[in-house]
Parts: structure tokens; C-alpha cells; sequence
């Protein structure tokens, strides 16, 4: 079913009819919009006392507000520009490439650090030194190769991770030994042993709920499948997809 556009040359509206085919169009139709009313004056009389005691009348011509009023003229069929929209299937599933390293495992640290393993081109043409693309057709290998591609980064993350733990634990272990030797068991008063045992506890809560919380890449490549709020679903009894909101 073609959809046509017509615009009104009075008013400028543009507006659109679908048919079940081109020959069946109207060449024009009855335009349904508004336009601006032909200009609209008052005249205002003002009196002005003058100092001998006469009054001198002044007239002011004012224009009114612009008021709408509905359009009769006769909207035109556009037939150059922008084109007819036709009403088609929704389209399958377009293909996607991701960029990686297939020697990965086998690269320096150094490489490793300066370095990501993924990489989503802007366009499915384009390619970086070294890099080999991995062409996913479906959603189902799109699915298996996010889940891997998170999983890797996801360790790599929880690797960082620890050795930064490790390394701040090493520095409240030497600031606490530190702190016992100034303080001394002679000069070890219960409250001060007290005191010194909660900060310690805080301490180590606050490094528990910093280090303790789940890590995930959330490694994705903005496809429709993201679809949350009222928007419309992306999907059609033509394609099988199913719609899936998400949560």
C-alpha cells in the first residue's frame, strides 16, 4: 500500500493517504489545515489635555493579534519529492561484526594492558591492524559471543581487582603495625585498645563492601533488543521475533 504526500501551496500542510495502489490516487485533495488570517486594525482615540485648555484627539491605528482560520484551499499530490513510503515486512536480522585479537593469549602484558581485546567498528567495513572480524548473522551467536566476550572481560576486571586489594591491604596492615608501635603495650589503656579495634573494624568493612561488590563488563553492541519504557515493540509475525522488554 503506497502512501502519498500532498501539500496545500496555501497554507503549506503537509499530509498523507495511503491506497491500494498509485493509479487509484487523487491527483489532489481538500486541505484540513490553517492559515493566518489577513491582517486585522483598530483604531484607538487617545485625548491629550493641552495647556491652553483645549483637548486634542490623537488616533492610533493598532494591529490586532493573528488569528487562525481553517484553510480552503486544494492540497497537491507531491510526486518528485521525498518519494512514496510503501509499507514492507520487517527486515530480518542484520549481520554484526566485532573486531579481536586471535592470537590474544599469546600477546605481552604489556600489549595486554595498552590494549582491548574487542573492539565494535562504527561500520561492518571497517577493520584495525591485527584484528580479524567475527561476523554474527543471529541472534543466537550474538548471544554466545557476548557471553564469552563478558566472561573474558569480566576476569580481567576481577584480576585488577585483587591486586589492588592486595595492595591496600598490605597498606592498612604497616599503617596498623606502625600505630602498635607508637602506641606500646605500656601505654596500652582498654580504651584506647578499644578504640584502635573498632577503627579497625570499619576499616575492614568499608574495604569488604568495596571490594565485595559482583563485577560485570556489560560488553554489548546497542542492538534493538534494548527496548524498555512505551516504545513500540520491534517485531512482527513475518519475522518470528518475539518481544522481549527489558528489565
Amino acid at each position: 500500500m503506497p502512501m502519498i504526500d500532498y501539500r496545500c501551496p496555501d497554507c503549506g500542510r503537509d499530509d498523507e493517504r495511503f491506497y491500494h495502489s498509485r493509479g487509484t490516487a487523487l491527483a489532489s485533495i481538500e486541505c484540513t489545515g490553517f492559515k493566518q488570517a489577513a491582517p486585522r486594525y483598530e483604531e484607538i482615540e487617545r485625548e491629550v489635555p493641552q495647556p491652553d485648555g483645549t483637548v486634542l484627539i490623537e488616533k492610533e491605528r493598532v494591529e490586532l493579534a493573528p488569528v487562525l482560520e481553517p484553510c480552503t484551499g486544494t492540497a497537491l499530490q507531491r510526486v518528485s519529492l521525498p518519494g512514496e513510503l510503501w509499507a514492507r515486512p520487517a527486515r530480518g536480522f542484520a549481520d554484526i561484526t566485532v573486531l579481536t585479537y586471535p592470537d590474544w593469549d599469546s600477546r605481552s602484558d604489556d600489549f595486554k594492558r595498552s590494549h582491548e581485546r574487542y573492539y565494535v567498528p562504527g561500520r561492518n567495513y571497517e577493520t584495525e591492524p591485527g584484528m580479524q572480524p567475527v561476523v554474527m548473522n543471529s541472534m543466537a551467536d550474538y548471544n554466545r559471543f557476548i557471553k564469552k566476550a563478558n566472561e573474558d572481560i569480566t576476569s580481567r576486571m576481577r584480576d585488577h581487582r585483587y591486586m589492588h586489594e592486595e595492595y591496600w591491604k598490605q597498606r592498612r596492615k604497616a599503617l596498623r603495625e606502625d600505630v602498635n608501635a607508637r602506641i606500646g603495650p605500656s601505654r596500652s589503656h582498654p580504651l584506647v585498645a578499644f578504640l584502635r579495634r573498632a577503627m579497625q573494624a570499619r576499616s575492614d568493612r568499608k574495604s569488604a563492601r568495596r571490594y565485595g561488590k559482583p563485577l560485570d563488563a556489560h560488553f554489548h553492541s546497542q542492538l534493538l533488543e534494548f527496548n524498555q519504557g512505551n516504545m513500540q515493540d520491534f517485531c512482527a509475525e513475518d519475522t518470528g521475533w518475539k518481544s522481549q522488554r527489558a528489565k
